[in-house]
Parts: C-alpha cells; structure tokens; sequence
C-alpha cells in the first residue's frame, strides 16, 4: 500500500518529497533485514529501536527527523492510529558549518603520504568527492567502470535517483588512473561485491573507516574544521558560491530537486556551463 500512496504523492507533490519517501522506506527495510513491514503496524517500540540503530550507526538527528517524518506522513496516509512516533527525534537540530576553505583542501592535496597507505586512499576520495561536484561518499563508493562515458562520469544518485553527468576533469582522472589495476567492476577499492546485500554492509563498514581515517587526514593537515563524509558536499557548494557560480547551476551539479523553482532553472544549463564552473572551481586548487 506504500508504494500506491507514492504513485499518489508523485502526482500532488514534489519530486524531492518522493524521494524522502522513498529514502526513509529503504533505510526502514534495511534496518529490518528486507523483512516485510506492515507500515498501518508500525509500533513505538519498533520506531524506538529504528532511531538508535540510525543513532548508532552516525546518523546525523536532522536525517533521523527527514527519515521519521516521511515515515509518519505515509503511516497517516494508510489510516494509522495514534502516533507511534512521539516519543522520537522529529524536530532540527542547529548544525555547525561544514565546509571547509580553498586553503584547506590545498593543505590536504600537498600532503606528504605514503602512496597506497590507507590515509593516501582516504585522501584520494575526499579530493576526488570535492573535484566531483561534492559527490556524496555513496556515489562514489557504487561507481563502477561503465559510468565512465565520453570524457565524463555519468551515474544516478542513490538518495534521489537522478541522473549526474560529472565532466572529467584532470584531477579526477589522475585519481582514478591510481586505481585502474584494482581488479574490480567498481571504480574504487571500497565495495567489493556485486550481490546488493554484501555490497551494502561492505558500504557501510568503509564510510565508518572513513570518517575515521579523515580524522587523522585532518589532524595531519593541521585542519581545525571537523572533516566528514558530509564535509565534501557544503565544501564544493560554498566555494562555488563564493566564485560566483550561479545558485541555480550549483543547485544541478549537487543534484538538487528541492523547489519547483530552482527545477524550473536547472533545466537551462547545459552540460558545458557546467563543466565551465566546475573547472573555475578546481583551477583554485593550484594557485
């Protein structure tokens, strides 16, 4: 029955609420193993038990609020009783700023690390995320060898299912010709199977090593800002703005689908404009 409420909400709503619908239901479906849920069912202890599972794995409050919004939305939709989600985190939380300067993604590229040590692979995605138009760490851990197309990464963003088209930049190939031995469909030694389950739980385990490692990438760069997974995306978006990119051409390079506004204006930029201010943007990295 969730599935014909979304098909209902596609035709009244925006695309960026599906896509939280859609979101929530697949980290709901994870965190009960693919066991079918009975969403008009939904319980407090249940919903209890799904928000510290999400609380234990990292997951940001304003995330866990999106996640059990959307859930409670579609649980009224389906005729629910009661409101098994009161006694969870539905509200915001005032976040700290996440983008870090030009100056320190220079001091983290000039870094001298040993090649082919975990630290120097740490770096390599987080320059490549930030060079990618602030592709989020999901992304990229799922590209695989055939979303390279005609001089430009094309691949679909797993929170919202949209098509990304990345025009290759020099910094990027560089980066990805590190790993062009790595025996694999992926493009970086992060996910290792091809059955959706192992490569999920493979997912999860690198984004932990990874906020982990950036960590010690941050302390060796002498950054005080808190460097995460989510540093790459407000990173690329700051730095954007601040070289006068256009909001409506850094709201298409992230993939954004949040008002019926900004989709009216994304859908004039070419791929080349694009590619013009993502190259603006990098040629910063090296003055």
């Amino acid at each position: 029955m969730a599935t014909a409420v979304i098909e209902k909400w596609k035709q009244d709503k925006s695309p960026s609420t599906n896509a939280n619908y859609q979101t929530a239901l697949r980290s709901l479906k994870t965190f009960t193993e693919n066991q079918g849920i009975d969403l008009n069912g939904l319980n407090e202890p249940l919903i209890k038990a799904y928000e510290h599972w999400l609380r234990e794995k990292g997951v940001c409050l304003n995330t866990i609020s999106c996640y059990m919004r959307s859930l409670r939305s579609l649980y009224h939709q389906l005729g629910g009783k009661g409101d098994p989600f009161s006694a969870v985190f539905t509200g915001s939380e005032r976040t700290e700023k996440r983008a870090i300067s030009i100056e320190d993604v220079r001091k983290i590229r000039l870094l001298k690390l040993q090649k082919g040590s975990r630290i120097d692979l740490t770096r390599d995605i987080f320059l490549f995320c930030v060079y990618a138009l602030g592709m989020p760490f999901v992304d990229m851990a799922h590209l695989r060898k055939h979303n390279l197309r005609n001089g430009a990464i094309v691949y679909m963003r797993h929170k919202t299912q949209q098509t990304i088209r990345v025009p290759l930049e020099p910094c990027m190939t560089d980066i990805i010709q590190k790993y062009t031995n790595y025996d694999s469909d992926y493009l970086f030694p992060i996910i290792r199977s091809l059955d959706p389950k192992k490569a999920y739980r493979q997912y999860q385990v690198s984004l932990g090593v990874y906020n982990k490692n950036l960590k010690e990438l941050s302390h060796m760069a002498g950054i005080k800002a808190n460097l995460t997974s989510y540093v790459v995306r407000h990173t690329w978006a700051s730095l954007a703005y601040e070289k006068n990119v256009d909001l409506s051409v850094i709201s298409k390079a992230l993939g954004h689908t949040d008002t019926q506004t900004t989709q009216i204006y994304i859908r004039e930029i070419n791929d080349e404009r694009l590619a013009t201010a993502n190259r603006s943007l990098l040629s910063s990295f090296w003055e």
